[in-house]
């Protein structure tokens, strides 16, 4: 129901298979090569059709939406004059550098597949953030992103990582789905001496004393030298005390989405097209945000009692009410019906799905919109300037994906424990 597949690419990504390494679990990694048809083929709903994406096989092929060739798409880009800006939605951003069909059709689409959120809302600087980079420091998005590639490729440091490289993973997952890496990490420090895990244990209040960080839980409180929290912006904003009022006033600007999910398996193979799935830009109007062909990318995870064919249709998120009404009280009849009417008009799907799941997460994903950088700059000052023993982690800050996630969280406890 949450991420499905990681990507091996920059210091976060061998940073994650470093640790899938240290866990042991090398024998359930699910490798997706380069020439999968899940990493070639991805789509874009526009007009009735499922249209490809423009890859690098196709630089000089003209096709929809875009109406031109991926050469003079990143020829005129190269040439356009920079305009130093603080931050702008990513709309902006990409209708400047590459036009207003590439921000209509693809940055739209991108927002919502990564986001859930609006691509005339989301902040360039926050959401994308090398490109935004290398278009302010190097005056073109292409020079910045050439000139800078040496300084992104990351020092591995794991065997996995190295046959990543070798044989040009492209994403990867685990048996039994990337729970499988949280169950992992749990039952390892459940062995451990030193550690305690407590589950279910809602936190009701953080306070700082004396340099110290004192948690209250429903059942216990601890008190401790310093907090790691990996908890969403909005809830430890709601369990600090009065006194850092000022901290709480600032997490709470970070929005959130929810996010609709159907999960939709099919007997046999109703959908001949192979790739990753598609994305449906908001010109659209379809209820529907996106769809993965869950089975493509990941055979392995599919029943073994039957041939079978799994899907995920993502809904919602910044239309969710303008779409589906209040979130506590929509009926998932609704959701799944929103689902298999898309896959009978978008994919001439007619057959009755043999199992569907839904779930709707309640503002799931913090949305960065424009501005965002301020609210992580003046919450890490506050840390700072009160000498708080606590580092703000997890998806609210500097990246949404479970690869920044685990590597920011790596970073931030090697610098309070000052390792080098």
């Amino acid at each position: 129901m949450g991420p499905r597949s990681m990507r091996p690419v920059f210091n976060s990504g061998n940073n994650a298979l470093e640790l899938v390494e240290e866990l042991g679990l090398q024998d359930k990694v699910l490798s997706v090569t380069r020439e999968h048809a899940a990493v070639k083929n991805k789509f874009i709903y526009v007009d009735g059709k499922l249209l490809t994406l423009p890859t690098p096989r196709d630089i000089f092929r003209s096709r929809p939406p875009l109406n031109q060739t991926l050469a003079s798409l990143l020829y005129n880009e190269w040439r356009t004059k920079s305009i130093p800006v603080e931050d702008e939605t990513a709309h902006d951003f990409i209708s400047r550098r590459f036009g207003t069909q590439a921000a209509k059709y693809l940055a739209d689409a991108m927002c919502q597949g990564v986001f859930a959120g609006k691509s005339t809302l989301l902040s360039a600087r926050s959401c994308f953030p090398d490109v935004f980079k290398a278009e302010q420091e190097h005056g073109s998005v292409i020079k910045g992103m050439m000139k800078n590639s040496k300084k992104r490729r990351a020092a591995i440091k794991s065997h996995l990582g190295l046959l990543a490289k070798r044989e040009r993973w492209a994403m990867w997952s685990l048996l039994g789905g990337l729970q499988t890496l949280t169950d992992s990490i749990e039952s390892h420090f459940q062995e451990t001496e030193t550690v305690t895990v407590q589950c279910n244990e809602p936190c009701l209040k953080l306070e700082f004393l004396n340099g110290k960080a004192k948690l209250e839980t429903t059942s216990f409180s601890i008190e401790a030298d310093h907090v790691f929290s990996a908890l969403p912006a909005k809830d430890i904003a709601r369990i600090l005390p009065g006194n850092e009022s000022n901290l709480s006033n600032i997490l709470r600007k970070v929005p959130y989405s929810t996010v609709g999910l159907v999960h939709l398996e099919y007997e046999g193979d109703p959908v001949k097209t192979k790739g990753f799935g598609y994305l449906v830009p908001s010109c659209e109007k379809s209820r529907v945000m996106g769809v993965t062909f869950d089975s493509c990318c990941f055979p392995q995870l599919d029943r073994r009692d039957g041939k079978f064919s799994r899907f995920t249709c993502m809904m919602g998120g910044a239309w969710f009410e303008e779409l589906f009404g209040n979130p506590d009280t929509v009926d998932s009849e609704v959701l799944l019906n929103a689902a298999t009417d898309t896959f009978r008009s978008h994919l001439g799907v007619i057959d009755k799905p043999v199992r569907t799941h839904v779930t709707i997460s309640k503002n799931c994903i913090p949305q960065y919109v424009v501005g965002h950088h301020k609210i992580v700059t003046d919450s890490l000052q506050y840390v700072r300037d009160n000498k708080l023993p606590l580092s703000l982690l997890g998806a609210s800050y500097s990246g949404v994906s479970v690869n920044d996630c685990i590597y920011n969280a790596r970073q931030a406890v090697e610098s309070a424990a000052h390792v080098s």
